[in-house]
């Protein structure tokens, strides 16, 4: 599955920063009317709010924007996303939080699919497709009971109603489960579907945890076949709203803090693009990436068109209420 839209930003690959001041701030906010935030570093880290966050956050809201919150966790459903949201005092509604297993369990619905599903990945893909009427086996937490893999192996009991391997982050990831989503797989008629391929998530400035990515590319080479992959980049997280005309492309601003999902996103999608350097990516990594582009033309799809250190930098130049 590939989902594309025409973009209309011809500057690529020349990121500016976001000049500071309400006069030029109050101009930008003329190009768009709609915004969509990935939260967890741009938002919120773990599970605490960036300071000044929420607050810029509504105070864009106050300003005629419409807004939502599009990320690739998976391991929580959107719903409790909200929830997460709302404790921190943000102005979302439920359907304006878009994420990656939301989008794999409306894809599986826009295929009338009516088998089973085998998850790896957390309770929010067990609950989005739950929603939309589609039953996954229960969550296991599959060990090595045997004296030997092949002992595992051949006692192995394969549900034949699944019809779908379904792959988001799993802390529990490990052989057994790889072997087991390898065979299903076997298959080729089982689809094979990633919510998202982020490889990692900081934990700190120079820690990481392994995310969907790496037990996404474990089971793409043990299975030799590519999923489909339905979080950002792709755009197919968002196209039904803008099929629908609630998200107009040439009119909308991409605030993320990843260079390979966000702003590849925003490229895709044809947005505006903004990165904050709260998160993932910082402003020496889209140097970095420019000056690469140019054996590497690719890269120029990543690069920002604008930047600022933080999400709350805009704040002392928006005009709102909510403050």
């Amino acid at each position: 599955m590939s989902v594309s839209f025409n973009r209309n930003i011809v500057q690529k690959g020349c990121c500016k920063l976001l000049t500071l001041n309400r006069h030029s701030i109050q101009q930008w906010l003329k190009t768009f009317e709609t915004i969509i935030f990935d939260a967890d570093g741009v938002i919120w880290k773990h599970e605490v709010p960036l300071a000044g966050a929420p607050e810029t956050f509504n105070a864009l809201r106050a300003t005629g924007k419409k807004a939502f919150i599009c990320t690739n966790h998976s391991s929580t459903s959107a719903l409790g996303i909200w929830q997460k949201a709302q404790k921190m005092g943000l102005l979302v509604a439920k359907d304006e939080v878009l994420s990656s297993s939301q989008a794999a369990a409306r894809y599986l619905k826009e295929q009338k699919f009516q088998r089973k599903v085998y998850i790896i990945g957390g309770q929010g893909i067990a609950d989005e497709l739950n929603l939309v009427g589609i039953e996954s086996l229960p969550q296991d937490d599959e060990k090595l009971s045997m004296t030997s893999m092949l002992d595992y192996v051949q006692n192995l009991k394969l549900d034949s109603k699944v019809g779908a391997i379904v792959v988001g982050m799993d802390k529990y990831f490990n052989v057994p489960k790889l072997t087991k989503a390898g065979c299903y797989l076997m298959d080729s008629g089982v689809l094979f579907i990633a919510t998202n391929r982020d490889l990692a998530f900081p934990v700190t400035h120079e820690r990481f945890t392994p995310s969907s990515g790496i037990m996404v590319a474990s089971i793409e080479a043990v299975a030799k076949r590519a999923p489909i992959t339905c979080g950002k980049p792709n755009p197919y997280i968002c196209s039904h709203l803008i099929r629908q005309g609630v998200i107009k492309p040439e009119r909308t601003l991409m605030v993320g803090d990843n260079i390979y999902t966000d702003m590849q996103f925003g490229y895709n999608c044809g947005f505006q693009t903004l990165l904050v350097g709260t998160g993932v990516n910082s402003l020496a990594d889209i140097k970095q990436a420019q000056a690469k582009a140019s054996k590497m033309p690719f890269l120029y799809q990543q690069i920002p068109d604008l930047f600022v250190p933080k999400l709350s930098d805009l704040l002392p130049f928006l005009s709102s209420r909510n403050r």
